[in-house]
């Protein structure tokens, strides 16, 4: 039996992040991408995002379109996002920190 719980902590646009009040897991979706991770593991990803740049990370594609490719904890599955998408996951990360932030400090 399945006891999450998870809470809307923010949403915004194509951006979702969770949080479960039991267990206290994190969940992101983004786009068509969903995520789980372990509070340590999000903050985790969140520094590795925060330390992509596009201009420096990013690699022409097939079709000719620039992407830059996340890496996730599993070696078979990464993502590719265009500049717009990156830069708005960047930006989602870093206000989506905030709100676990507040949240946790209303908690107390």
């Amino acid at each position: 039996m399945n006891y999450c719980n998870p809470e809307v902590i923010m949403m915004k646009d194509n951006f979702i992040l969770t949080r479960c009040e039991h267990c206290g897991r994190i969940g992101l979706m983004y786009g068509q991408c969903m995520l789980s991770f372990s509070k340590v593991d999000f903050r985790g990803f969140c520094r590795y995002i925060e330390d992509l740049t596009f201009e420096s990370d990013h690699s022409p594609f097939y079709d000719e379109v620039d992407r830059i490719v996340i890496e996730t904890y599993h070696m078979d599955i990464q993502f590719t996002l265009k500049e717009e998408e990156f830069y708005r996951l960047k930006g989602s990360l870093n206000e989506a920190q905030m709100q676990l932030q507040i949240d946790d400090l209303l908690r107390k």
